[in-house]
């Protein structure tokens, strides 16, 4: 269907549905990069959450279908998933794309068949197509995740600390973006560090990220002050590997993400910290954009244009427990938040 015709019925769908009840419906598919990760089941319940409050507040019906890969780093699986859902009806699209590269013909795709697309969580190379970011801060992130495991060194009289920086994946703006907040932090703040490795990649799960920690482990074990993982499945192959070999709690492993095992690490000792997304509030948020966009409003407005930022948090042993830490990654903590949300103009003309 050519855009204008498309926006077109949006913009009668008041008409059809009269005044006694929800005025719009639409169905949003939020398409993650994997299944398995509780990042993506947060996103998944921001995103429901957002389609309440719609209905509740503004009698506007929203659909959210969560569907992905079953694997995280499958990106013809995902350009699969879009194109299917975009044949079958989507109104708009929600995702998180495999790769900054790989993913920028399929969202052309499908914002030239007049489906807008939101993008989250990580950003793509060719940025015309799509109509807002919702992430974190990456950079940032890794910023953070340098001045506290640098800060940490210290206290122990490790100046000119000994790191490694194991990486997650080629192509995965996000945690490339992380990396390189942290390497910059490093050489800004401490141009002393002596980087051990930067060059292993631990891979999309745990089980690979132990296989490639086990060797690097191995071999610079009597070598190693500090550690950066740049995201859950990594931090939590590589913790594994330093327990087996009894190096928890003697190199310091900074983390970035949540799962259950790795929090209580921090609370235990075993991870100095992690940096924590808002991925509720970034599934809230997208879904939101989505649906302004959808009934006419300009999502671009705003300090940063087509970006918008979710958070970036430092959790560490003294506020793992916290009220607000919880609410960043707990089912039943972030039902009971508040999300502000942003408001839009109108567009000037169609898009």
């Amino acid at each position: 269907m050519p855009r204008p015709v498309h926006y077109l019925l949006f913009a009668a769908l008041p008409l059809v549905f009269g005044c006694g009840g929800p005025t719009e419906q639409f169905t949003i598919i939020v398409i993650p990069k994997g299944l398995t990760h509780e990042h993506w089941q947060s996103v998944n319940r921001g995103a429901m959450r957002c389609a309440a409050d719609l209905e509740a507040e503004e009698g506007i019906r929203v659909r959210v279908i969560f569907d992905g890969p079953l694997r995280e780093r499958d990106a013809v699986e995902q350009i699969r998933i879009v194109d299917r859902r975009v044949a079958t009806g989507a109104h708009g699209i929600v995702l998180a794309p495999q790769h900054s590269r790989t993913m920028t013909a399929c969202v052309k795709r499908t914002a030239d068949a007049g489906v807008p697309v939101v993008i989250i969580d990580s950003d793509l190379v060719e940025k015309d197509n799509y109509v807002k970011y919702v992430a974190t801060d990456n950079y940032r992130g890794g910023c953070l995740a340098a001045e506290h495991l640098l800060g940490e060194l210290k206290k122990q009289g490790k100046t000119k600390p000994r790191l490694v920086l194991f990486r997650y994946a080629v192509g995965s703006e996000s945690t490339e973006q992380r990396e390189k907040g942290f390497e910059d932090t490093v050489k800004k703040l401490c141009p002393e560090a002596v980087w051990v490795s930067t060059d292993k990649y631990a891979g999309s799960t745990r089980d690979s990220a132990m296989r490639e920690a086990g060797p690097l482990v191995l071999q610079f074990a009597d070598q190693m002050d500090g550690i950066f993982a740049p995201n859950e499945s990594s931090a939590s192959g590589m913790l594994d590997v330093l327990r087996s070999q009894g190096l928890n709690k003697k190199v310091l492993l900074m983390g970035f993400d949540a799962s259950k095992p790795l929090l209580q690490a921090i609370e235990n000792g075993d991870v100095v910290g992690s940096i924590l997304q808002d991925p509720y509030r970034m599934g809230y948020l997208s879904t939101w954009c989505c649906v302004r966009h959808l009934l006419g409003e300009d999502v671009t407005v705003g300090p940063t244009g087509k970006v918008l930022g979710t958070g970036e948090y430092v959790i560490t042993r003294a506020n793992v427990n916290s009220v607000e830490t919880l609410g960043l990654f707990e089912k039943n903590y972030q039902a009971q938040r508040t999300i502000e949300k942003p408001k839009f103009p109108k567009r000037s003309s169609s898009p």
